[in-house]
């Protein structure tokens, strides 16, 4: 004989009715046995029963073959269909496989590894909730672990695993953390431009008194930030120690080769084509550096001469336009990596520094882009990448500057004293105009993860 207890969540069912179709259920899938079936216990929604299951013909082996892959399906049959008391409008449903717990909630099926569930766990024995940090031992938990039990109550899965551990997760916390929706959202949700597209939005600078007192303004401003890549301050005085403070009210600083705070004109007092009065196509900077910097600003403290525009290019835009007309290409751009390089040997001043990846980095995931490496000026030699390559590495490279060089994608902007543009040096492309006269720019780069901080302090979705 052979005993065995089954927990079901049932609504609707009277426990002798549920006996009586478990019952029926075992003997269609175990012929040879006698089965009885009766209560132990009763809870709202949920009762415990008690099989027990003698072979008639003494074979507990063969018994025992059938007995794992019946109370398997007895269980899935029941405990799979879950209306959640208290959100009539909302349902889930359920089912264990041999890997995976598979649910499915607000219409989107869902699997979850039992590993990853245990290693999720957001008991205090399991989670700090005053840190935030992880207290399970993920190199303890059995790569084979299972629940013993399953239930879903008010809105939450809750498992029992085999030493007695209870695990309870909401619903609403399962789904925003799902693969399966992870990979169908937007981890930084953006307004993708070109210039027409800019210009009808109409973005409000923020203004520098307000800027520095209130939160409300440095929230609309890292919005704006955050959803096209630029952001203007105006009215700030036309100084390098203001220029610092708007700067910090964001984020820290990073220092770089180049200074904490920069400030140059065209005497060629650093080994880049930045320190001179020639034109400059559209690129981003530090693209040698194995974490390029995150955030640009500029401030044109003097100008006393003619041209000097800066050019600025959404390159999402461009390289989501080269997705929808050549996906192979997009492919190979955003799987190739490449070398940039800076050397610099002038007086007072040697730096080698190279920095690889490809000019499209993409989310695996939801292969969103989330950074683009493109300068002309410092890509250094293209030996990466074996010959067969080559030749369509330099075509996908060809579309994509043609997209980047489309007139109708280019936003021309005069940076007069007073005027702070924040630039995102992962997204968005800048350039300049040539230029005559005396053109006196200070600036600094700032440390992206910080930026990120401070909007997600503010309430903003702000992810990458």
């Amino acid at each position: 004989m052979i005993n065995l207890g089954l927990s079901l969540y049932s609504k609707g069912i009277s426990p002798d009715k549920a006996c009586t179709k478990v019952s029926a259920g075992l003997l269609s899938l175990v012929c040879d046995c006698a089965v009885s079936v009766r209560v132990l216990e009763l809870h709202p929604f949920k009762f415990f029963l008690q099989l027990k299951l003698c072979s008639r013909s003494g074979m507990f082996a063969r018994l025992n073959v059938k007995l794992r892959p019946a109370r398997r399906q007895a269980q899935l049959s029941w405990r799979h269909r879950t209306q959640i008391r208290g959100r009539s409008d909302t349902s889930a449903t359920f089912h264990l496989h041999e890997d995976c717990l598979e649910l499915s909630y607000g219409g989107t099926p869902m699997r979850f590894n039992y590993v990853w569930l245990r290693d999720h766990c957001r008991s205090a024995a399991s989670y700090s909730s005053d840190t935030h940090q992880r207290n399970v031992d993920t190199g303890s938990i059995e790569l084979s672990i299972r629940p013993d039990r399953t239930t879903v109550e008010d809105g939450h899965l809750v498992l029992t695993w085999p030493d007695g551990h209870l695990s309870k997760y909401s619903l609403s916390w399962l789904a925003e953390n799902s693969y399966e929706v992870k990979k169908q959202s937007a981890v930084q949700p953006r307004i993708l431009w070109n210039s027409d597209i800019y210009k009808k939005a109409d973005m409000p600078s923020a203004k520098y008194n307000k800027f520095m007192s209130s939160d409300d303004e440095l929230k609309k401003f890292l919005q704006h930030y955050l959803q096209y890549g630029i952001a203007f301050v105006d009215d700030v005085p036309a100084t390098v120690e203001a220029t610092e403070e708007v700067t910090k009210r964001v984020s820290l600083i990073r220092e770089t080769t180049y200074g904490r705070m920069w400030c140059f004109t065209s005497d060629f007092s650093r080994g880049d084509s930045a320190y001179s009065q020639l034109a400059l196509d559209r690129h981003t900077d530090t693209s040698y550096f194995q974490e390029p910097c995150g955030i640009q600003v500029f401030h044109c403290l003097k100008h006393e001469g003619s041209g000097g525009r800066t050019l600025l290019v959404d390159g999402f835009y461009a390289a989501e336009k080269l997705r929808q007309k050549s996906p192979e290409n997009f492919e190979l751009l955003a799987t190739v990596p490449i070398r940039h390089e800076y050397i610099e040997e002038t007086e007072g001043h040697r730096n080698h520094i190279t920095g690889i990846g490809p000019v499209l980095n993409v989310y695996p995931w939801n292969n969103e882009v989330y950074l683009m490496r493109y300068n002309n000026y410092d890509r250094g030699v293209l030996n990466t990448i074996p010959h067969d390559t080559v030749q369509r590495w330099y075509v996908a490279h060809r579309e994509l500057t043609a997209e980047l060089r489309r007139p109708e994608n280019e936003l021309w902007v005069k940076l007069t004293p007073g005027k702070v543009i924040f630039v995102d040096n992962w997204r968005v492309l800048h350039g300049r105009e040539s230029f005559t006269g005396l053109r006196q720019i200070c600036g600094c780069y700032l440390t992206r993860d910080d930026v990120i901080n401070t909007a997600r302090c503010l309430g903003l979705q702000a992810l990458s």
